[in-house]
């Protein structure tokens, strides 16, 4: 069974509510203040039951210009809109901003309802059409249906019907996969006996019961207890249903009016905004940059700034590029659409779409960054995956995909086609560069690299940990993860080399000047000479003026497999650490210092700097009075 959902709108005491109720049986004035004062305030909603197979919801917004906030938090997950026009009043402000809204919300198809029509003369009726007509000409309402209807009289419902339900027939443009479900909050509530009740219209995917979700911004994780659409009780609710889910683990203390109920990762959490940003044509306004504005996207509401990229103010009919910086999180996905208030007074100024869900911060007036802009707008997806992986925040190909709205499986898909064009480069941690984003890496380290290279033309390479924290500190970044994956990927192409606690451009080598080649062979001859009986490090840096060649050189040796680092006070000659060894590994069981001292041969002195390094490289065991081997 298809699903469709219709929102009204039109000026307030137009009779959307009236005419809702003519065609559903249901009055969708719910609290006592609507049944008072006469006028839509919160939101309303209705099943039009129909013998054509379509579950048809209805969302009736408030018209009055004090409630259009609640009429936002309703009107953007309509599939087409019912458009009310009284005939005894014509277009009215509350016409024209609603009509507004709806442009900048991106609804592209609708009927048009004049409504009251037993109001009014036959003459009066004629030229109100011809108004009407004239008003919506050049809109996406132009040609479409224009049905004459009085709820009073049932005049006009039938064909008002019969053209809803031929308008249903429409092309299905949302996602139904499971995995992007989401449902913005437009209402929430406890009901006794089944506690915390959230409703709203389901944009995308679908939910069962049983189902673990997440509620956003705040993260909060809940188990779907229950599901209703249209009052009746189902395991399942689809893509274009209004919806009530009963969630347990979360009480409606946890949940407010905007927020998403959505699987994990369906959405992104951000404080800024990238968007294409239109102001209405009817407005005597102007956007200036750095305005602080009431924005709306899905049932969602929150301050924000207007950075505008590439001017210093926006008017009338003008369309731009903008950053949006949010005063509290909104959960969010590329491509939602949203309107804009002025912060005061607070009227509806124009709207727009968003380009980005996760941009790094901007500067203004930047070329690069308007050119960005456009491809982000207007590219391809491929275009598009590119741009977002050369930016200068770095994102994982599952962190990409829930920004775009995208399935693992389509990411996937589209960063295999880039890989194989040599343009997208994916690092063994998952993260995801463009070709030219990784070329600025591999040049990073490689300069860091060769830096350290010049300034110690005798070490064997860079410490680890060293490049590690200079790599972190110029990609303003604290993810380990990253910058390892980073060095694997380079190590894998043969751009450096691994050598044990130092990494190094690949090929590099040790070159000494004629004195210190000298100088290496007479410390190589010490230790050669020495045996067992090991040389202190004191008496070797006395050899030389300069430590740090002499430290070059014991870690070269050391490197070369010619001398063995027992402790930071001793090397040995690689040979005679064996032979210690193997004199451990010798006896059949436990065994003293003093036994050991003269099996090898050796004083206790040695024996007793020997046994402890043994111990600190597994090969003997030590407990407290005795030692045995490792076998």
């Amino acid at each position: 069974m298809k699903n469709i959902i219709i929102g009204t709108a039109g000026h307030v005491d137009h009779g959307k509510t009236t005419l809702i109720k003519a065609l559903s049986g249901i009055d969708t004035d719910r609290l006592i203040e609507e049944k008072k004062r006469g006028i839509t305030i919160e939101l309303g909603f209705a099943h039009i039951p129909n013998d054509a197979g379509y579950n048809i919801g209805v969302i009736d917004v408030p018209g009055h210009e004090k409630f259009i906030k609640h009429m936002l938090a309703g009107i953007g997950g309509i599939d087409f809109v019912l458009f009310v026009v009284a005939a005894d009043e014509g277009i009215m402000p509350q016409t024209r901003e609603h009509f507004e809204i709806l442009n900048s919300l991106g609804i592209d198809d609708g009927i048009i309802a004049v409504t009251k029509t037993d109001m009014v003369e036959e003459e009066w009726l004629e030229m109100l059409l011809e108004e009407v007509d004239e008003y919506f000409r050049g809109s996406f309402l132009e040609g479409k249906p224009v049905i004459p209807v009085s709820a009073a009289t049932g005049e006009g419902l039938e064909d008002l019907k019969a053209e809803i339900i031929a308008k249903c027939d429409r092309p299905n443009k949302r996602r139904e996969e499971k995995e992007l479900f989401r449902l913005p909050v437009d209402r929430v509530f406890t009901m006794q006996g089944f506690g915390t009740v959230v409703t709203g219209t389901l944009m995308d995917g679908s939910v069962k019961v049983g189902d673990d979700v997440i509620i956003y911004p705040e993260r909060k994780k809940a188990k779907v207890r229950g599901i209703q659409t249209y009052g009746r009780e189902t395991d399942i609710a689809l893509a274009g249903q209004r919806t009530a889910i009963n969630l347990s683990g979360v009480s409606k203390e946890d949940i407010d009016r905007g927020d998403i109920t959505a699987y994990q990762d369906a959405v992104t959490v951000t404080s800024m905004i990238d968007a294409e940003l239109s102001i209405f044509s009817s407005t005597d306004r102007v956007v200036l940059n750095n305005s602080r504005v009431h924005l709306y996207c899905g049932s969602d509401e929150v301050l924000c700034k207007v950075i505008l990229l590439d001017r210093d103010a926006l008017s009338a009919g003008e369309t731009a590029y903008a950053q949006l910086r949010l005063e509290e999180p909104a959960a969010v996905r590329r491509g939602d659409r949203f309107i804009i208030r002025f912060y005061s007074p607070v009227i509806t100024v124009g709207g727009g779409r968003i380009i980005d869900a996760l941009p790094v911060k901007h500067k203004r007036n930047k070329p690069e960054i308007l050119a960005g802009m456009d491809v982000l707008s207007h590219g391809s997806l491929s275009e598009i995956i590119y741009a977002k992986a050369g930016e200068r925040r770095f994102v994982r190909q599952k962190e990409l995909a829930s920004e775009l709205g995208l399935l693992d499986h389509e990411m996937a898909a589209a960063a295999e086609s880039g890989i194989s064009a040599g343009a997208l480069v994916v690092l063994p941690d998952d993260t995801i560069v463009s070709d030219s984003r990784y070329d600025r890496l591999r040049d990073d380290t490689e300069s860091i690299i060769n830096e350290y290279h010049a300034a110690n033309p005798l070490a064997d390479g860079i410490p680890r940990q060293e490049l590690l924290s200079r790599l972190k500190e110029r990609w303003f970044t604290d993810d380990d993860r990253l910058v390892q994956a980073v060095l694997k990927q380079l190590l894998s192409q043969g751009i450096i080399e691994d050598r044990g606690k130092s990494i190094a451009i690949s090929g590099f080598s040790i070159e000494y000047t004629d004195e210190q080649k000298a100088l290496k062979a007479r410390i190589e001859a010490m230790y050669t000479g020495a045996g067992i009986e090991m040389i202190k490090n004191d008496e070797v840096f006395a050899l030389y003026k300069d430590g740090r060649i002499v430290r070059a050189i014991l870690e070269d040796l050391e490197a070369e497999g010619v001398i063995y680092k027992v402790n930071p006070s001793y090397y040995i000659e690689k040979s005679a650490w064996e032979q210690a060894v193997f004199a451990a590994k010798s006896f059949d069981g436990e065994f003293t210092l003093a036994e050991y001292r003269d099996r090898l041969g050796t004083s206790r002195k040695y024996a007793a700097e020997f046994l402890p390094a043994m111990d600190k490289a597994g090969i003997t065991v030590f407990n407290g009075e005795t030692r045995r081997a490792v076998k």
